[in-house]
């Protein structure tokens, strides 16, 4: 795998910059997730200093080619850089070249940010809220906004925003007990993104559910905030919903797999507390029922799937014993 460098910001010193890594794969555009990061960054009272770090990677044309990109960002900000892998890697791969590259441009160690190319922040100073966060609440190992649909398609979800407002106004903000990973633009403590990233590659998990994994296995906290909403591309069919829904389980089955049951039970709980808040709008309840139980059907067909693997694995084992 080769990784080319093709835009390094002008020489300064970037040792206060947080570095914000953004994996553009095929027919993705990052422009919308870049500039909302970059407004949130300047509205903070106290500016948080971020390097965005672009790592595009495929064979296949992106939406914009690296070149374009350079030169539209090149008229609005100094403080990124842009690198192409010419092979369809993935997007994990390409997080872990971007963690390279931050080392080699020397920006801080400390915290690193995780964005996704079609995620848009919408929240105010997004970044300074959340490194506060990180730097007020020493167990707290990644802190991400959440994503929040204006207008589902299909049903309301724990994602919509008529699910999340009736939920805000029995306990104003609303934490979601685990990370979305770049969709919710994340600010993580590096060592833990770091081992997430490591994670995903050895299991063929996604980064935000092993990072969440891994902090609540070690008895660490991570959470979604609705105070900095965030928007990611729809689910406009159920097919796309499933296919979204069932990547994520398949990912977490693994992650409990390796981690333990324990680790489910935050969320659990959220579910259960949320359940009981939603219950005063039949309509509302109605629809996270629905959904719930959809949701579970898709986890017992992924945990089917992998006991049959599993036994697949096991059969010739025991044939030789």
């Amino acid at each position: 795998m080769t990784t080319e460098l093709l835009h390094i910001p002008i020489q300064r010193t970037w040792e206060q910059a947080i570095p914000i890594i953004v994996p553009v794969g095929p027919d993705h555009d990052p422009r919308s997730a870049i500039n909302s990061s970059l407004r949130a960054t300047s509205e903070a009272v106290q500016r948080t200093d971020t390097m965005h770090v672009v790592v595009f990677n495929g064979a296949r044309e992106p939406a914009i080619t690296p070149d374009d990109l350079i030169k539209e960002l090149s008229d609005t900000t100094a403080e990124f850089a842009v690198a192409i892998i010419p092979e369809d890697v993935g997007y994990v791969r390409a997080v872990q070249e971007g963690l390279g590259i931050t080392a080699r441009l020397d920006t801080r160690q400390d915290l690193v940010g995780f964005l996704d190319a079609d995620a848009v922040l919408r929240g105010t100073a997004h970044w300074a809220f959340l490194e506060q966060a990180l730097t007020t609440e020493p167990t707290l190992d990644a802190i991400s906004g959440m994503v929040i649909h204006e207008q589902c398609k299909l049903w309301e979800t724990p994602s919509s925003q008529k699910f999340i407002r009736v939920l805000e106004r029995a306990g104003s903000v609303v934490n979601k007990p685990y990370i979305q990973g770049g969709a919710g633009g994340t600010l993580a403590r590096r060592p833990a993104f770091e081992q997430a990233v490591n994670t995903a590659l050895n299991l063929g998990t996604l980064i935000g559910p092993s990072l969440s994994a891994c902090a609540l296995a070690a008895g660490r906290a991570v959470r979604a905030t609705s105070h900095l909403p965030c928007s990611h591309t729809p689910r406009k069919t159920l097919g796309e919903w499933l296919d979204s829904v069932t990547a994520y389980e398949k990912s977490w089955r693994r992650l409990l797999a390796l981690y333990g049951t324990d680790i489910e039970r935050p969320w659990r709980e959220f579910l259960h507390n949320a359940e009981e808040q939603v219950s005063s709008d039949p309509c509302l309840s109605s629809d996270f029922a629905d959904c719930q139980v959809l949701r579970q059907l898709v986890v017992d067909r992924v945990e089917q799937e992998h006991r049959c693997i599993s036994s697949k694995v096991e059969s010739p084992l025991t044939a030789n014993i």
